[in-house]
């Protein structure tokens, strides 16, 4: 009997297994012809995922006179769902133009008006409340239907004078035609600002009368105090420190430092009223964040943010009742019906000038005259 492994059949499995072994050995070399003849083979690219690190948009907000304190832009921001704040100052260009890339704009009537010639408004109705809002500082002039503003500070100008200890409270006023002969006096380098007072001082209204009224008043007022004007920083700080001892400036100033001076600064008001920074919020149409400005308009008109505002900027609150809009005040605000006699200012900035302006002396004057109200001590 032969043994079972020199049978034929016996080598079929053998046999199997090395046709095999060529065939994978086939198999390699083609395919390491072919990718060397065709180079690296294509590749798919790697899906990307989005970054979860990736920061939202801030929303862009313009903002007028004392900055809103950092804890409120932090209070808002760490709402669920809140964006941060970029805050910045308002100011126009070299070129003359304002800065048309903000979401909020937190604006002085008069820039609320020069705006509107570069830029459309939102319409707010719907979207920001007037609950709760005084309605004096509602329907004005410039968006009388309150359609694409709503106000959210008040600051009222006052003619201020250093006076010597026991002097009494009250502080007369000078016809404006007698400004210039009152020594040691400086007054803010603003044309419209001193055309407006120079007005309002004669018992005329100050958005009345056309452009030519209006630029009569300013050349009479900067031709009496020629060489006697400065910054509104510099008038503050000159009278804070002794320099000079009579100017005209926001109350937002003396609410804030009520010791300035060593407490001798007094505040009057002529009867015929005064000019008033009447500050308003807007948010711009073509912005893509326009829901989020919305939300931050209605977080500053909160009541919160309002009872807070007066100790925060300096200026007064819009939420507040009829007859009581200066409440809350540590300084005796003049009595009187100065106020329903005031204005705030809509002339257009004056056109933007070629040269640098050249600097001016800090000397200035004013006179008063009897009748002006003050503040106590």
């Amino acid at each position: 009997m032969e043994p079972t492994e020199n049978r034929p059949e016996s080598r079929t499995p053998g046999l199997i297994g090395l046709g095999l072994l060529v065939a994978l050995a086939i198999g390699f070399g083609l395919g390491q012809k072919f990718a060397s003849d065709g180079g690296e083979p294509e590749r798919l690219p790697a899906p990307s995922a989005p970054s979860i690190f990736q920061l939202p948009l801030k929303l862009v907000v313009y903002q007028q006179g004392p900055a809103i304190p950092q804890l409120w832009l932090d209070t808002f921001s760490s709402g669920s769902g809140n964006s941060k704040i970029d805050l910045r100052v308002l100011e126009r260009g070299a070129d003359g133009f304002w800065p048309a890339d903000g979401d909020v704009y937190l604006v002085q009537a008069r820039t609320f008006s020069a705006l509107k010639q570069s830029m459309q408004w939102a319409d707010l109705s719907g979207q920001v409340s007037l609950d709760g809002i005084n309605p004096v500082f509602q329907g004005q002039a410039f968006d009388p239907n309150g359609v694409h503003s709503r106000p959210w500070r008040v600051s009222p100008w006052f003619f201020m004078k250093k006076v010597a200890p026991g002097t009494p409270h009250k502080v007369a006023l000078a016809a404006p035609a007698r400004w210039w002969s009152e020594p040691q006096s400086l007054f803010p380098n603003d044309a419209d600002l001193l055309g407006a007072i120079w007005l309002k001082s004669q018992g005329k209204p100050i958005n009345l009368g056309g452009e030519g009224v209006q630029q009569m008043a300013r050349q009479q007022a900067e031709a009496a105090l020629a060489g006697r004007l400065a910054s509104e920083l510099e008038c503050w700080e000159g009278l804070r420190d002794g320099r000079i001892q009579l100017t005209y400036l926001p109350s937002w100033r003396l609410v804030l430092e009520p010791q300035a001076g060593g407490g001798l600064i007094r505040w009057s008001v002529s009867g015929t009223g005064t000019v008033v920074d009447f500050e308003v919020m807007g948010v711009r149409e073509d912005s893509s964040r326009k829901e989020m400005a919305f939300r931050f308009l209605e977080f500053l008109l909160a009541a919160p943010q309002q009872s807070a505002l007066l100790g925060a900027t300096g200026y007064f609150p819009v939420r507040s009742k009829i007859g009581a809009e200066w409440a809350g005040s540590a300084l005796i605000m003049p009595s009187g019906t100065w106020f329903d006699r005031s204005e705030f200012i809509l002339w257009p900035y004056p056109r933007v000038a070629v040269t640098p302006p050249q600097p001016t002396s800090e000397t200035n004057a004013v006179v008063p005259e009897s009748g002006g109200e003050q503040k106590s001590e």
